[in-house]
Order: C-alpha cells, then structure tokens, then sequence
C-alpha cells in the first residue's frame, strides 16, 4: 500500500485518501483541537515530534498536553506514516513538525498559489537549500472541506518542476530570481527556458504548465485543480509543487499536519 502511494506522489506530487481515519480516531482527534482551538502557528496549536519532546511536557506539570501529545502521536505509528515517507524518499525519513489547528470562517484566502523551500519570495538570497531536503506534507481534515471552502488545491506534476528549479539554483546551472508565487515561479522558467526544455528533454512539459500557470494567475480554471475531502480523509504531497489553501468559507475547519523530511541518518 505504501509503495502504491508513494508511487503516485512521486508521480503526481499529490494523493487523496479517503477513509484515513475511522469514526473513533476522528472523535478522539477532534476533541483534541476543539480543546485548544488554536489558529495556525500559535503555541497551541504545535505539538511534540518524539516521546524525549513529551517529557518535557511532564517536566513543566502540563500533564493535558502530555496525554493529548500521546494521542496525536499513536495516530502516526498507526497509520505507519514514517514508513510512508521512507518509501517516498527512497531513504531513511524523520518526522519533523506537528501541528493541529482550527480555523474559523473567513473569507480571506489562507494562502495564494505558491510552492515552498523558495525562501518565501526574497528578493536575495545568499545560502542556497539542498534540492533533496523537503518535506513531504500529511494534511488530515476533521471536518468536511470543498476546493473553495477549506481544502488545497494543487497543480500535479508541478513537484518536478519545483525541483528542478531548486536544483538549478543550487548547483548555480541558473540565477536565482524569487519564485515563490505562481506569477514568479512561472517567470523564472520563462526567463531560462531552453534550460528547463533540456532538463526535461521535452518541451511539452514546460508549455503547458505556462498555460495552466496563466489561466489560474487569473483567477481561471481553478476549480480543476482542487480537492474535496470527507472528515477523515488526508492529502499527502510534495511541497514542491505549486499548491494554495482555500478559505474555510462556510464553516470552520480543523487540520492535524505531519511533516517529514530526510533524514540525516543513513537507512
């Protein structure tokens, strides 16, 4: 099952699974975020990778979000999600960063279309990353979401160009230029082309991201790449690729979020 998975992000960049988690495991998890409410990046809302982490939760007498810790915890051994990644990476994976959030309607988009590990869109850039060193994202919704109303939407097969952009950045085959949004992702493979139509062996790829690229800059064809998804279902993907978060525009939502990356042990 996990070697089918893996297969089809590294393929498309994104899967959907249904039914990730059952009724019980939803209840449990919901309860938990409903307890801190808390809104994206906020103290509450981020809970510890490791059991040495949760310690420290017993350290300081915070004895609820020790046994929430423990709960959110045995949902990724459960579900084997370190297994996952290992075949994704083809390596030895580590998990790096929990959160479980809860956001309340809003009609402001949570994100626009972007990719990450392109350094939030700065202008210049003195340290470049490791092309190999990115994460492979686990979203699990426990409420109910549409492509316009609290789900992700994603380009597929843009991962690969995501990654040989970095790729190019980094080993300086081309000059890096910010190309964090959608708008600037696309220019800078506009602006090195024929690199790009090489990198590929194929031109085809490249045409027609640039016109998908262009329809969704203008707010067209949007609803053909985004996602509905059932509480209990989870969206893996490589963050490479060029995504955006939807407003929860109709209802709140609540979010639980595993984050890998290689490792730097060797498997």
């Amino acid at each position: 099952m996990h070697k089918q998975i893996a297969s089809e992000i590294e393929k498309k960049g994104i899967i959907k699974i249904d039914n990730f988690l059952d009724i019980n495991e939803i209840k449990k998890i919901s309860k938990i975020i409903k307890y801190y409410s808390a809104p994206k990046n906020t103290p509450e809302s981020y809970f510890p990778t490791n059991f040495k982490a949760m310690g420290l939760k017993i350290l300081n007498l915070n004895f609820i979000k020790f046994f929430h810790s423990l709960e959110i915890l045995k949902i990724s051994k459960k579900k084997k999600l370190e297994d996952l990644a290992n075949e994704f990476f083809k390596n030895k994976s580590e998990l790096r960063f929990i959160d479980a959030y809860y956001s309340k309607i809003s009609i402001k988009d949570v994100l626009p279309w972007h990719t990450d590990q392109a350094y939030s869109g700065e202008k210049y850039v003195n340290n470049f990353n490791d092309p190999d060193k990115f994460y492979l994202k686990i979203f699990i919704y426990l409420t109910d979401v549409e492509p316009d109303d609290g789900c992700m939407s994603y380009i597929p097969g843009s991962h690969k160009i995501g990654y040989a952009i970095r790729s190019a950045v980094y080993k300086k085959h081309i000059k890096y230029q910010p190309y964090w949004s959608i708008r600037d992702f696309k220019q800078i493979i506009i602006d090195n082309k024929e690199y790009f139509t090489n990198y590929f062996n194929n031109s085809e790829i490249i045409n027609n991201f640039l016109k998908e690229a262009d329809l969704l800059e203008n707010m067209a064809n949007k609803e053909k790449y985004g996602y509905s998804a059932k509480a209990g279902s989870a969206i893996v993907f490589d963050e490479g690729g060029v995504h955006k978060g939807s407003r929860p525009r109709s209802k709140d939502r609540m979010v639980l979020r595993y984050l890998y990356s290689p490792s730097n042990k060797i498997k």
